[in-house]
């Protein structure tokens, strides 16, 4: 890194610094649609959905909670590295109230969820496979989600699941310049871009294939998915694609963090 055009080491990190252009905008896209349907199937109640709502943040409580029982929380004495990284994390986006859990899963995934509070949950295979420079950046990605309001907002998510096509169509716009943005806040508070890179493409081949991974081959990949037909198929998921949050994220360090000669 040879410079940068804003100095984030110094102050805490707000949403604005890594929130993307038209998160908004595709919010209020999706809101429209969700009361679009709502008018078209004569099912809107405000009543309703008042008591949707409170049914919704209680769920979102009681599962907060039962990550106690069923999965390691890590703190000073669990898990040390890990802690110090979220805590300092934390820190640096002004999240007074947040807790890590690791949970047992072959997948390689991460989410966040919370209201009043903030829960990180970390699989068993991310955290086996990904080395802590890596780790890093995925965990100041999952606070950025609460830092921005978007665990809030998701939990409009809950009635009509998740991964299946119609929530995807309904929320996927949003959805996908969320977590753009949150990678920004992970490079933001990490500036280690290459670990960003080599954590998202573990995350499409796992750690053993990634060793064996053809560098100069990805990268012609990554200029292939700029084809109009694999642009479209990401309508249809609720993440943007690897290769698309890997060049976006290169954007933004070039943008940000390249000093310009």
């Amino acid at each position: 890194m040879s410079g940068c055009k804003y100095n984030f080491q110094d102050q805490q990190v707000e949403a604005w610094m890594f929130r993307v252009p038209h998160e908004y905008f595709a919010l209020f896209i999706t809101l429209l649609i969700l009361f679009a349907i709502s008018f078209f199937l004569y099912t809107f109640n405000i009543y309703i959905f008042l008591l949707f709502l409170f049914g919704v943040v209680i769920y979102i409580q009681l599962q907060q909670a039962q990550f106690l029982g069923n999965a390691v929380r890590v703190h000073k004495n669990q898990y040390l590295n890990i802690y110090d990284t979220f805590k300092d994390q934390a820190v640096r986006l002004g999240i007074s109230k947040a807790s890590l859990y690791i949970i047992q899963d072959p997948y390689l995934q991460a989410f966040t969820l919370g209201i009043t509070s903030c829960t990180v949950v970390l699989t068993s295979a991310l955290v086996e496979q990904l080395n802590q420079e890596e780790l890093n950046f995925i965990i100041a990605h999952e606070l950025g989600h609460y830092k921005a309001g978007h665990t809030k907002l998701s939990t409009l998510f809950i009635p009509l699941g998740s991964n299946n096509v119609l929530s995807n169509l309904v929320f996927g716009l949003w959805n996908r310049k969320a977590e753009y943005s949150c990678d920004r806040c992970g490079i933001i508070l990490t500036k280690d871009i290459d670990s960003a890179i080599s954590a998202l493409i573990k995350l499409a081949v796992g750690e053993k294939l990634y060793k064996r991974l053809d560098i100069k081959g990805y990268v012609a990949q990554i200029k292939t998915a700029e084809r109009s037909s694999v642009k479209i198929s990401e309508l249809l998921v609720s993440h943007p694609l690897i290769t698309n949050r890997i060049k976006s994220l290169m954007l933004f360090w070039k943008e940000n963090f390249v000093a310009k000669t």
